[in-house]
């Protein structure tokens, strides 16, 4: 359940441990941005690509319209994406887009806050510290040199591969970085259930984002939104041919659950990030 505990009273200073360790560690920003992922269901994503515009929409953690995004990382998980169902529209789409073009970010932090604030990493997460002492700096290069401090590099952030030692190298008593590092652990691809959400860093914008204007690199759907033995989907292929973007399918089938795609879905992102830096 969302608390108000959890976030810092009016007044008090957030700790920035985080940005002041990687800023120590590497002052200037050497890698280049990945693309940004938003996903969101196969019906939402119909009517986002229709219109050609990503709304933003009113967010119950910060109280303010907003559009979230995770670099490189599809790690959004839907509310009740374990259970099975026979419905299209209720199947992940996914919809990657470049960062260069946008404006400065309302935040970034190095989680999910949404699943932090409801409870998900509560088993190791520090409760005398503010979620907002987790933040970074609101803008992209912020976000690459946590990349670099944390990961070493996009791969490793990609797959969520903390660098090793690197708790080692952070003062006991720099709590904020140290029950980060807990917190991203969760993420582990060594763990029972790991949860890619707890290290993937969140972009999010206080401005809309129109597709229109070229902003979209790739969007990753069923391939039966577009064709199935009863014919094509000719309206939503123009609609995309109208954003100049590509596209990739995946192979849905009734009575799975949500999150059974979900890795499918990180492999045409991994399988995309490989061949963006060859």
């Amino acid at each position: 359940m969302m608390t108000d505990a959890k976030r810092k009273p009016r007044g008090v200073a957030a700790n920035r441990e985080l940005v002041e360790l990687a800023k120590a560690a590497y002052p200037t920003v050497s890698i280049s941005p990945p693309d940004l992922i938003h996903v969101t269901s196969v019906g939402w994503g119909r009517r986002i690509i229709d219109q050609g515009i990503l709304e933003r929409r009113q967010c119950n953690v910060f109280g303010k319209e907003l559009v979230y995004f995770f670099v490189a990382r599809p790690a959004y998980r839907f509310g009740r994406g374990g259970e099975k169902s026979d419905q299209l529209n209720f199947f992940p789409f996914a919809i990657a887009l470049s960062p260069d073009a946008l404006p400065a970010p309302y935040h970034v932090y190095p989680f999910d806050t949404g699943a932090y604030m409801a409870g998900f990493y509560d088993e190791v997460a520090d409760p005398s510290i503010y979620i907002d002492d987790y933040e970074l700096e609101p803008d992209l290069a912020s976000a690459l040199r946590h990349i670099t401090w944390a990961f070493g590099g996009v791969d490793e952030y990609f797959d969520a591969r903390i660098r090793s030692g690197l708790s080692g190298t952070v003062p006991i008593w720099r709590s904020v970085a140290q029950n980060w590092l807990r917190i991203a652990s969760l993420a582990s691809t060594g763990r029972d259930k790991p949860d890619r959400r707890a290290s993937a860093i969140e972009l999010a914008y206080a401005q809309s984002v129109d597709l229109r204007q070229g902003h979209g690199r790739l969007l990753i759907f069923p391939e039966q939104l577009l064709e199935d033995p009863n014919g094509t989907n000719t309206e939503f292929l123009n609609s995309i041919r109208g954003l100049n973007v590509d596209f990739e399918t995946y192979d849905w089938r009734p009575n799975e659950t949500p999150d059974s795609f979900a890795d499918i879905i990180t492999q045409i992102m991994k399988r995309r990030l490989g061949a963006l830096a060859a």
